[in-house]
């Protein structure tokens, strides 16, 4: 599920370079829903990687609200 792997991306060291095209596609959703700033490879592009940047405002109260993560 995309917000587990929200989890996983808030336990990381922040920017991290995600090459699997899973976790990609996971990322697309997370986008789209606004909880993660990345950035995302071309579908045409030769090679497939994501950068993701950082959890929004909107995605870090996600994960507070699931108790995931503490406020600052």
């Amino acid at each position: 599920m995309p917000f587990e792997y929200l989890r996983e991306i808030a336990q990381a060291q922040l920017p991290v370079t995600v090459t699997d095209e899973a976790c990609i596609d996971k990322l697309r959703v997370l986008r789209a829903a606004e909880l993660i700033a990345v950035m995302l490879p071309g579908i045409d592009a030769s090679e497939q990687f994501a950068r993701v940047l950082s959890l929004t405002p909107k995605g870090r109260a996600r994960l507070e609200q699931q108790g995931e993560i503490k406020p600052i």
